[in-house]
């Protein structure tokens, strides 16, 4: 089994130097993990954790795919979202920006101490008096309609996942 790894997953405990199947991460991630480096660079020298970078067509459809949704993603989880995709891993993050993205792609994720997104989501721009919605790329700070200022919200999507949480 391949396995992801986010810097969340280090963080919160994971130890690939001691769990089964393959490991895989970005030097983003590396770099991001401070107070579990030493984890990290035993792992390596075990040769229980290499680093590899994604392709940069599939971080381009990541990319794409964060702006639809909405959700800020650093370039750090881009990268390891995309390498998931690359080689069709199971993404191992607490990261629930990154979790959504995730399952618009079909990557498959795993939590580490979180329970993980209940169903995935949006972020809109939603006018603080009329309640309009735009796109969180609306070109204005201004409701159109009333002027009042927007604000960033999140929202759910209108259909049950059933597949609702991070699979344990």
């Amino acid at each position: 089994m391949i396995k992801i790894l986010d810097a969340s997953s280090f963080i919160h405990g994971y130890n690939p130097s001691v769990e089964d199947g393959e490991h895989y991460t970005t030097y983003g991630i590396i770099k991001e993990v401070k107070t579990k480096k030493e984890v990290v660079e035993l792992a390596i020298e075990y040769g229980k954790l290499r680093i590899r970078e994604p392709k940069t067509e599939t971080v381009e459809k990541v990319k794409k795919m964060s702006i639809k949704t909405g959700d800020t993603l650093s370039k750090n989880d881009m990268d390891i979202l995309a390498l998931a995709m690359d080689l069709n891993g199971i993404l191992y993050t607490d990261d629930y920006g990154l979790q959504n993205v995730a399952k618009r792609l079909n990557v498959k994720v795993k939590c580490i101490v979180s329970e993980g997104i209940k169903e995935r989501f949006t972020w809109k721009l939603v006018c603080k008096g009329c309640k309009k919605m735009y796109d969180i790329d609306y070109f204005d700070e201004v409701c159109e309609i009333c002027g009042s200022p927007l604000e960033r919200k999140m929202v759910k999507n209108r259909y049950k996942n059933k597949k609702k949480r991070c699979k344990k």
